[in-house]
């Protein structure tokens, strides 16, 4: 409750500074201003209930509909008041007798004008494309005969009530396409609420029947009702990992695919689901590769004491912004491990930065994007 308290003072200071400006810099848009801040700020009182009743059927609209607006209207008044203090900075500086209305109000317009064509971008990146990300990982143990074996990984669908079937479809069918041999979903699959497991099913049969597909939990499985998910899935074409793995090669030649649970569920006092790395390794034969596959990059720790030497994850979204060339994202400012391949000792990471999107449809630079890994021997 403290943490909400302290959020809730820090945006209304924000609110204040946000509103203030826009008022006095465009009176003709008082109207629009006041709407857009009603609207902005409507979810707040029901945030509590919200966060604790995540699977009711009320809150499930009312997070879907309110919550892109909500925080939009908070990122919007976080780079709305840093521009403010910047013109109060330079007009002190430089036009100290120019009433502020008078100073800001044509730079305003240009840095909303700025704002609107940035967030246009990021949605149509969001929505529309979609980019395939082929990558060859070197496993020093992998067997002659599983050279070339390829895992198709998904992260990060965030599958809810406005995904768009088609758009779900167009993902499955791409990872379909390529032929590869196990499609992995490394958590993050619906948006909370197990109530969107159907969907997620649906969208899934757009991939031959002939090619496995495995999962494991993400944050937003086990925010909602985690014991609802697994009594979804069981039974559907997913073979859901809790801490368990399988065997998956070609023929006789195998690998360990090792499926951790999500570090949420240590979080929320889940200890049944809390991820365990001994149970996930359980039944595997010493020797054989191992490949784990969990939601957050920092499974990679658990993996490096193990020696394991491929793990696979998503969570990041590559903060949904970013310049991929670079291999620069908003996440990389506070995860080590943010997207790409990554090599510690003699284990290696890949962290995808997502098919999907949480909660507002933006990835600007960070289009969605499917891994095809192809395995194959050496150092």
């Amino acid at each position: 409750m403290i943490w909400l308290l302290t959020a809730v003072a820090v945006f209304a200071l924000l609110n204040f500074v946000t509103i203030r400006a826009l008022l006095g810099f465009h009176p003709r848009w008082r109207r629009l201003t006041l709407a857009a801040a009603i609207l902005g700020n409507l979810l707040w009182p029901m945030l509590p209930f919200i966060l604790s009743a995540r699977t009711n059927p009320l809150f499930r609209i009312l997070r879907a509909t309110l919550g892109p607006v909500w925080f939009s209207w908070l990122i919007f008044i976080v780079v709305y008041s840093t521009f403010v203090a910047l013109i109060g900075l330079i007009r002190l500086s430089v036009a100290r007798q120019r009433p502020f209305a008078e100073f800001g109000s044509r730079p305003s317009s240009a840095y909303l004008a700025l704002l609107l064509i940035v967030a246009l971008t990021g949605m149509y990146q969001a929505l529309v494309p979609l980019r395939v990300e082929r990558v060859t990982v070197k496993v020093p143990s992998l067997p002659s005969e599983l050279a070339g074996y390829r895992i198709a990984l998904l992260s990060d669908l965030h599958v809810g009530l406005f995904t768009r079937p088609g758009r779900l479809r167009r993902i499955t069918e791409t990872a379909g396409a390529e032929r590869p041999e196990i499609v992995a979903i490394a958590g993050d699959f619906i948006d909370d609420d197990p109530f969107f497991v159907p969907k997620l099913i649906d969208g899934l049969s757009a991939i031959p029947e002939s090619i496995p597909i495995v999962a494991v939990l993400g944050n937003h499985e086990i925010y909602g009702d985690p014991d609802e998910v697994v009594r979804n899935m069981t039974g559907s074409r997913v073979t859901l990992l809790v801490n368990r793995g399988i065997a998956a090669g070609r023929g006789a030649a195998t690998i360990w695919l090792a499926g951790l649970s999500d570090f949420a569920a240590s979080r929320r006092s889940r200890a049944d689901l809390a991820p365990d790395l001994d149970r996930a390794m359980s039944g595997s034969v010493a020797g054989t590769p191992t490949i784990l596959l969990a939601h957050q990059p920092n499974a990679f720790a658990l993996a490096r004491q193990r020696g394991i030497e491929l793990t696979i994850v998503g969570h990041t979204h590559g903060g949904q912004f970013g310049i991929r060339p670079l291999r620069w994202s908003l996440a990389g400012l506070f995860l080590p491990f943010d997207m790409g391949l990554y090599r510690r000792d003699r284990s290696q990471l890949y962290v995808t930065t997502g098919a999907g999107y949480w909660l507002v449809p933006f990835r600007l630079g960070m289009s969605p994007e499917i891994v095809i890994i192809e395995l194959s021997a050496g150092t």
